[in-house]
């Protein structure tokens, strides 16, 4: 998958394809994060841009009769189309997807390249929705056919407004369409911690109504004023993520395909708690982390607000591994090392690399030396070492650890306002970006030491 950029921030033009281990590196202020949350975006809206909308015989059909049959093919000829207009939709929603003024993003274009994006009708698509008591739709296609049934279970005539069976039946197509080929997107911004430490009091909105009310003095309030007052003011990824910490206690219930199969994703789960040093759990609605209880102490509760800044830090990691990854998904991090010791960086690393080899694709920027010194270490455990095996016993690693060089891509915003691939062979990526900085560090420190005076 390839995404192309014009004007966005400081990035005037340049192109990202993803690998299953993509890193973006990069000083500060050059758009790592602009590039990361539209990836995500445009991955995480891309089947309602798409509108994949019925005709009003359609829906008039599915409602009459109670069954339609939609031909698949008509999709799949049209492909390039529903991506091109999509991209155009949300180049245009940029502004509203940062918060940003009118004019930040005027200029600026996120486009799909689709050459290798295609759509698979080879798999069988079941899926059904419920709308109350009353009424249900069934959709289902048989694996190696072109045609979609969508059934309505009902007594008597269906109630559904059109609108509302419209955006289903839509949202249905797309997931049946994308099954496989279009990844489904989990996002941690670099303002996980907060998020984390004020989660339950984390109700935007509600706080801005009450403060425009107690403005208005005990006058009327301005209308306008108040539904500007409740426009966030943050971006429509750190959205996401506070409204997934917003109802962890239901999410932590559910099971990923990781915990659902421990025994196959050990490894995964092992580099996690030796990342994490314990685990989360609620208890009477509040959140609590759960060190590791170490000999002749006590066990402890740690409410999430007194853990430390790097507990906070892995929370929604965490949550992801454990109760929301699904097989071929896209994890994006910004900063995985934001708040890690350097061992827990390399940690960090090991634990990225247990995922992809897992099945998840990982996209992260990153500042990291640690980390990608790491990330170079298991690419070069690819290839033909002596004794390798006892070479990765004593470095506690599994094959799971092992990356192949065709797995990851790695990029750099640094010069010209553009994105530069970073070469990757069998010695790892090309460090050249932090390895300068790394040498005039030394260069100074030798210069300060000769110099001393005794």
């Amino acid at each position: 998958m390839k995404f192309n950029f014009e004007k966005l921030g400081y990035v005037d033009k340049g192109s990202l394809e993803l690998g299953d281990l993509t890193l973006i590196c990069g000083p500060n202020n050059v758009g790592k994060t602009y590039v990361s949350y539209c990836i995500y975006g445009f991955i995480r809206y891309f089947k309602r841009l798409a509108n994949l909308s019925l005709s009003t015989k359609q829906i008039n059909t599915l409602k009459d009769e109670g069954l339609l049959h939609i031909d698949l093919t008509q999709y799949q000829h049209n492909l390039s189309n529903y991506i091109q207009n999509t991209s155009k939709k949300f180049s245009q929603m940029l502004t509203d997807y940062f918060s940003a003024s009118d004019d930040f993003f005027s200029n600026a274009k996120v486009n799909f390249s689709h050459a290798d994006f295609f759509i698979d009708l080879s798999q069988e698509f079941k899926q059904s929705a419920k709308f109350g008591k009353s009424e249900t739709l069934i959709f289902d296609k048989a694996a190696d056919k072109t045609e979609l049934s969508v059934a309505i279970q009902v007594t008597g005539k269906s109630k559904l407004p059109n609108r509302i069976l419209n955006d289903v039946v839509g949202n249905s197509i797309a997931d049946c369409l994308f099954k496989g080929t279009l990844p489904k997107p989990f996002i941690v911004t670099s303002e996980r911690t907060g998020i984390a430490l004020f989660y339950k009091e984390l109700d935007i909105n509600k706080n801005r109504i009450i403060e425009q009310l107690t403005k208005s003095g005990g006058k009327p309030a301005n209308p306008i004023a108040l539904l500007n007052s409740m426009r966030s003011r943050y971006a429509r990824s750190i959205r996401d993520n506070i409204d997934i910490v917003r109802d962890y206690d239901n999410l932590n219930k559910h099971k990923s395909f990781i915990r659902e199969d421990r025994k196959t994703y050990k490894p995964v789960l092992n580099a996690l708690n030796d990342l994490l040093g314990g685990s989360f759990k609620t208890v009477n609605k509040q959140l609590l982390y759960y060190p590791k209880k170490e000999r002749n102490r006590d066990k402890a509760a740690i409410p999430l607000y007194l853990a430390s800044s790097s507990v906070k830090s892995l929370f929604l990691i965490d949550l992801y591994i454990n109760c929301l990854a699904e097989k071929q998904g896209l994890l994006v991090i910004d900063e995985p090392e934001l708040n890690l010791h350097p061992d827990n960086q390399r940690r960090m690393a090991g634990l990225l690399a247990r995922l992809v080899n897992a099945g998840v694709k990982v996209m992260v920027t990153t500042h990291s030396d640690y980390l990608i010194r790491e990330i170079n270490n298991r690419i070069m455990l690819n290839s033909e070492i002596n004794q390798k095996q006892q070479l990765m016993k004593k470095a506690k690693m599994t094959k799971q650890d092992i990356l192949r060089p065709e797995q990851v891509k790695a990029f750099s915003l640094k010069d010209n306002h553009s994105i530069k691939e970073i070469a990757i062979d069998r010695y790892g990526i090309n460090m050249e970006i932090f390895d300068d900085l790394i040498a005039d560090a030394n260069e100074l420190a030798d210069t300060i030491y000769y110099n001393m005076k005794d």
